[in-house]
């Protein structure tokens, strides 16, 4: 380890004994306190319980967090999943939609052109007509 990290670890080591040599003071204080209240019998709590009890409730806690969360997940993949096949429908129908205008305007023009060269022959040929009796 680097000389930082020992730093660190010396410096929790020294926090966690503070911290337990609090607890036992405490722990023992209370412990004597009861006794005198309760006439040498103590009724405090199994502390290995408590832990226990403690523990089991984050847990629970836990585990409906990790429930609800994969939950959302479901319902987030699930629009997703929706949208997707939603819009890939609506692309389809716009592609479709398109084509059939292009085909439509290609037709309408094909049908102008021929319109427009029939009205072209038929002015070429009165004009010819008219030409011809002059």
């Amino acid at each position: 380890m680097s000389a930082p990290t020992d730093q660190f670890v010396d410096i929790a080591k020294q926090g966690q004994e503070a911290v337990t040599t609090a607890v036992r003071t405490w722990a023992d204080t209370v412990q004597t306190f009861a006794g005198s209240l309760t006439g040498g019998q103590p009724k405090l709590p199994d502390v290995h319980a408590v832990v226990d009890n403690y523990f089991d409730f984050v847990q629970q806690v836990l585990d409906s967090q990790r429930r609800f969360a994969q939950s959302v997940l479901s319902v987030g993949a699930q629009a997703a999943e929706t949208i997707t096949e939603q819009a890939a429908r609506a692309a389809e129908s716009v592609t479709a939609h398109a084509e059939n205008v292009t085909e439509a305007a290609a037709y309408a023009s094909e049908q102008t052109s021929r319109s427009a060269g029939e009205q072209a022959a038929a002015n070429a040929r009165a004009a010819k007509d008219f030409t011809a009796k002059i």
